[in-house]
């Protein structure tokens, strides 16, 4: 660590909420150990970003403030009973709004649109925490170069978009899904092996890329799922995930620390709640769709996002369409290939295996099964945030045995 940047951290100045940020992300180096250039590099984008502030000394102290407790957000519980465990815990409801159907093609929000089908879906009746998702074709498109046509479009019509949404719905709390967006692989590398030089240029890139939009929004979601099991390393096998099973646990922490640490530099005061997911997500190497071992889930997802400053989770799960996907008879093969890794075929071989015993049913659409999987997936879901919230109270970890 840099001797003029520690100096300048704990003896002559006070740092306002972006200097916060980058205080934790030290200090989270002297925790992991062999991060810490990880976390260096992610602190010397604040200047490129504008995030840091620094204001004088203040003559005295204050005392120190109560800690927060985290943010834990649920969008979909269709089981009442693990509804109503979910709020004793302190948890409250988001909700994830799609782009509008058209924009898929164009590439320029309809916010008419969008604000129909929310008034649809709610009756007037929205939560206080909302999140717009818009990725294809605006993840691509801000990937590319900064003049181009495509990169300014998404940028403008997102802006755009957001700020009427905030005018509509005053009171409201708006994000954005997946933003700021580091990619898993720099090159062939993970986060773990790349080399500073490209870490840097990948952080100094997506800040100057993201900070626009960043600006507009009420909080900050990154996307931190888990994509790659480390058990999946085969040697010998082109389809393995590439590695070690350390590495590749190492390169999903490095990623999250990242991912985690420039949303904080680039919100300042604004909360930083990463979506999380405690199944296995597809655009990976793993046994998609089946339920994370509770264990790993904490360790592996919501650890390295705390340590580097997360103030809390946004847990995605869209469960009541899951059980209608899985529970359909007839199914839209369209739909399935728009799905891949992520479809009708892995969920229920997934829940099959979690929560069925292994053998699945003649018939998918009966009550019995529905009823199953409405139990089910629900406590899977209000065991992750509660999981979560006794890591924070007292950081004890799940059973490794849990299911």
């Amino acid at each position: 660590m840099p001797t003029a940047i520690i100096r300048v951290m704990t003896t002559t100045t006070r740092l306002r909420p972006a200097g916060i940020a980058i205080a934790t992300i030290f200090a989270l180096g002297i925790f992991l150990g062999g991060e810490n250039d990880q976390i260096a590099q992610i602190a010397q984008i604040a200047q490129i970003a504008g995030a840091a502030q620094v204001a004088p000394v203040a003559p005295v102290a204050p005392a120190p403030a109560p800690k927060a407790s985290l943010i834990l957000l649920y969008d979909d519980i269709p089981s009442r009973h693990e509804l109503e465990k979910c709020k004793s815990i302190g948890a409250m409801e988001w909700m994830n709004v799609s782009q509008d159907i058209e924009s898929y093609k164009t590439g320029v929000l309809n916010v008419d649109e969008i604000i129909r089908t929310i008034d649809r879906r709610t009756e007037g009746r929205l939560p206080s925490w909302l999140m717009l998702d818009a990725e294809v074709p605006f993840m691509d498109d801000l990937n590319k170069d900064p003049a181009t046509p495509e990169f300014k479009r998404a940028t403008s019509t997102i802006i755009s978009t957001i700020r009427t949404l905030k005018r509509n719905y005053p009171g409201t709390r708006w994000t954005m899904y997946g933003m700021p967006n580091l990619a898993y692989w720099i090159g062939s590398d993970g986060w773990g092996k790349a080399t500073e030089s490209d870490r840097r240029a990948t952080l100094t890139r997506v800040a100057k890329t993201y900070a626009p939009i960043i600006a507009e929004l009420d909080w900050i979601s990154v996307s931190i799922y888990d994509h790659y099991d480390p058990r999946m390393v085969e040697y010998g096998n082109p389809k393995s995930v590439r590695g070690t099973p350390e590495s590749v646990r190492r390169d999903g922490h490095e990623w999250r620390i990242a991912q985690v640490g420039l949303a904080k530099l680039l919100g300042g005061s604004k909360p930083v709640i990463p979506t999380v997911f405690p199944f296995w997500a597809p655009g990976g190497v793993a046994p998609y769709c089946r339920v994370i071992n509770p264990r790993d889930f904490i360790q592996d997802q919501i650890t390295p996002a705390i340590g580097a400053g997360a103030d809390g989770f946004a847990l995605w799960a869209t469960t009541g369409y899951r059980i209608e996907q899985i529970t359909r008879v007839e199914q839209n093969p369209s739909l399935e290939s728009k799905e891949e890794n992520f479809g009708v075929t892995e969920w229920r071989a997934a829940v099959t295996a979690d929560f069925l015993g292994g053998t699945p049913p003649a018939d998918w659409n009966t009550p019995a099964i529905r009823d199953v999987l409405t139990r089910r997936l629900s406590q899977t879901l209000f065991d992750s945030l509660n999981n979560i919230r006794t890591w924070e109270s007292s950081q004890s970890l799940p059973s490794p045995t849990s299911p």
